[in-house]
């Protein structure tokens, strides 16, 4: 195994070497892995250790075979009746031994101060917005990484640096103000084939991304409306060099004014919820394919469980951009490669694109072995991602999980771009 990929061994690896190394000195040193352990409790700490085994990456290349390890790392010290904090640590490789880099990542690191009615958080968080079912139109907040090699929605996600401030107005309604000075995008796939280039906006007060939203949750079901102001978390690309040795494409990450609600509410055993926001841009027009188009996001579902254990949601997602020029009217043949690329990044391959998304999970064994089905299917253009999971937990420790990611659709759509990254997958899971 390389240096580069025992990082993430060593961290579960060190605790109990310590402890082994103090008994051998004869218990003269014994007090610091004491410490230690009494630190790891004092402070709430938890982890999991994850080996995952991937037959394909998530990077639209032609690599096969990864088996990976990663270790989670999560403290929730006190230190005081209005001061604590959380710290959430990943590290991980996804190809040992295959020269694979280890990447360690700060999820969460941010301390937070309570007050009579209000709560500060400062540091880097994760912030998610909406309440649709794995497709939010409103989440415009904090990053993703579609690139991680691990197998659940919220293993993709990772803080920005923030501070938030929650007033609670009442018991039920909460205003959240929000002020993240460094921006971090999303990691998306591209093709191996492309040269890229990346320009973020540079870190100056004046593009300090702000955010305010007001949160309902009580009787009568649960709502918000929400304002961000920032940068797009997805980029845009234009070329910024053509000739030999190719074209480079550079992604910016254009000005955003987004203006969201969502809602939720039961009525018996079945659920509805929904999701709306109207993302303003600089191309009022949608004449410039360099620049994001503005657009209309909506999406709307009921759920539903049967017999306890099953659970069936069904919903309808649209987006509707303001203006919009079809990337085959243009002439240019690189510029409309790179308009076609927008566009699948943006899900708007014509100017209305509708799709339907569902879930349905069940579980069995006193709840030991759940399985569930995720699928997103874009009628417009015909194409669709479909994710099946299977997972047993042997014990409160041990849990297996086992899935695909299935892309299909015309290279030139969302999901039939992402076809090289179809996958099968494997992972066993030691909490602690």
């Amino acid at each position: 195994m390389k240096v580069s990929g025992a990082i993430a061994l060593a961290i579960v690896g060190s605790v109990p070497f310590a402890a082994a190394s103090a008994q051998d000195s004869g218990g003269e040193t014994d007090r610091p892995p004491r410490m230690v352990t009494a630190l790891w409790q004092d402070w709430r700490g938890s982890g999991v250790w994850r080996t995952d085994y991937y037959h394909s990456s998530r990077s639209l290349d032609d690599e096969t075979g990864f088996l990976g390890a990663t270790a989670q790392l999560k403290m929730l010290p006190v230190f005081t009746d209005t001061i604590d904090a959380k710290v959430e640590v990943r590290a991980t490789n996804p190809a040992l031994g295959e020269g694979g880099d280890s990447r360690t990542r700060l999820l969460d690191g941010y301390a937070s101060l309570h007050f009579a009615r209000a709560d500060l958080h400062i540091g880097k968080q994760i912030i998610a917005w909406g309440r649709a079912d794995g497709i939010n139109p409103t989440d415009n907040v904090s990053p993703r990484d579609f690139t991680v090699m691990l197998p659940f929605e919220d293993d993709q996600r990772f803080g920005t640096t923030a501070l938030k401030l929650d007033l609670f107005l009442s018991q039920e309604h909460t205003l959240s103000v929000i002020a993240a000075p460094f921006f971090e995008p999303s990691e998306i796939p591209l093709p191996s084939t492309l040269r890229v280039a990346e320009r973020k906006p540079a870190h100056t007060v004046s593009n300090t991304q702000a955010g305010v939203k007001l949160n309902k949750v009580g009787e009568g079901g649960d709502w918000s409306v929400s304002y961000y102001r920032g940068f797009s978390l997805l980029p845009t690309g234009r070329v910024v060099e053509s000739g030999a040795p190719g074209s480079v494409l550079e992604l910016h990450y254009d000005r955003i004014s987004a203006f969201g609600a969502d809602f939720a509410r039961n009525f018996g055993r079945f659920g509805v919820r929904g999701e709306v926001a109207y993302v303003d841009t600089a191309d009022d027009s949608g004449r410039d394919p360099t620049v994001k188009n503005a657009y209309l996001f909506w999406i709307v579902g009921v759920d539903r469980t049967f017999y306890e254990d099953l659970n069936v949601n069904l919903q309808f997602f649209e987006r509707r951009g303001r203006g919009y020029q079809d990337p085959e009217t243009i002439v240019d043949p690189v510029v409309r490669g790179v308009a076609r690329l927008n566009a699948i990044v943006d899900g708007l391959p014509e100017r209305v694109s509708q799709g339907i998304s569902f879930r349905v999970s069940h579980q069995w064994l006193n709840e030991t072995l759940e399985a569930e089905v995720f699928a997103a299917i874009n009628l417009t253009g015909r194409n669709s991602f479909v994710r099946p999971l299977l997972t047993y937990a042997f014990n409160d420790r041990w849990k297996c999980t086992i899935g695909a990611e299935l892309y299909s659709g015309a290279p030139e759509t969302q999901y039939g771009s992402l076809k090289a990254n179809r996958n099968a997958f494997v992972e066993l899971r030691y909490g602690f």
